[in-house]
């Protein structure tokens, strides 16, 4: 299985101001320095390989997650992010596409529109949901007024499915099931296995349920995984004044200077505390969880996680 991180931001779309990339491209220069470099062609070669502070960007889409298996990939949300692969899919001949919907919030929602498969004859487009009336939410940004075109206008076709929290269900040769998250309105998390290997989306949510009784049915949705896609929008002051806003996704206002220090406080306090689980660990045979910090573009190759 290939997880394939789309879209990273949440609320709105982010742009890079040029003030920011300034700054990016300072950092990116002094570290190039302390590292003996100075000449341009080594700097850039070592700019994508990702030694001089990675990523330089984490991008500006929201949220999209991709997660591919045996030629088939299913999509998690359908934020801006999911505008880039449905242009590639079809032009590798892919018409028919499987999109798991977490929740019914205008930044998983907003990338539809742009998604090139609904304007295409012959494609289809199957959305998985558990809200009971997403349909409703999907199909009124196609009136005519909040998008140029109206629903019957569209060229592809648009399957809706709705699906029943803790049920699996097939989704090419994948498994699915969803599972609840804490956040205004109803939000679900997913869970997708595959060939041994597993990971779980959990989107929009404060997680205020850590202990096992608290967590109930929800708590094998993460456990035994491979990969979980987990919160990081705000640091604890903030979350002071944004209870129950969700933090999955990078802070469409956080620079990347902010969102590295904030990677580094959650490895520092991982290390802190991952001593007093390390009978846990031993007893699974794993050394134990590893931080990767998302962003737009990131491919994790479960196999080699």
């Amino acid at each position: 299985m290939e997880v394939t991180l789309w879209g990273t931001r949440g609320s709105i779309p982010r742009t890079l101001p040029d003030s920011e990339f300034a700054a990016t491209l300072q950092s990116a220069v002094n570290q190039a320095k302390s590292l003996g470099i100075s000449n341009l062609d080594e700097f850039a070669k070592a700019a994508r390989e990702g030694r001089l502070g990675h990523p330089l960007s984490f991008g500006g889409a929201t949220m999209c997650t991709e997660v591919h298996a045996d030629g088939h990939s299913v999509f998690v949300d359908m934020g801006s992010g999911i505008r880039e692969p449905g242009t590639l899919a079809l032009q590798r001949g892919i018409k028919e596409f499987h999109i798991l919907l977490t929740h019914m919030h205008w930044d998983h929602l907003i990338g539809l529109p742009f998604f090139l498969p609904i304007h295409t004859d012959g494609a289809k487009v199957h959305i998985h949901h558990i809200h009971k009336n997403a349909p409703e939410h999907v199909k009124i940004k196609f009136n005519g007024v909040n998008f140029p075109l109206k629903w019957e206008q569209l060229k592809g076709s648009i399957i809706f499915h709705q699906r029943k929290i803790y049920e699996k269900f097939k989704v090419g040769p994948m498994t699915a099931s969803a599972f609840a998250m804490d956040h205004p309105g109803g939000s679900f998390g997913y869970r997708v296995d595959h060939g041994g290997h597993s990971v779980t989306i959990a989107v929009d949510g404060e997680f205020k349920r850590r202990t096992r009784k608290d967590l109930g049915k929800d708590l094998p949705y993460f456990q035994d995984l491979d990969l979980l896609i987990f919160d990081s929008q705000y640091d604890r002051v903030e979350l002071e004044s944004r209870f129950d806003w969700g933090f999955v996704h990078h802070d469409p206002w956080a620079a990347p200077h902010k969102l590295h220090s904030m990677f580094q406080e959650a490895v520092d306090f991982l290390a802190a505390n991952a001593p007093e689980h390390a009978g846990v660990w031993k007893d699974r045979g794993t050394p134990g969880p590893r931080l990767i910090m998302g962003y737009d573009g990131l491919v994790l190759n479960l196999d080699k996680l």
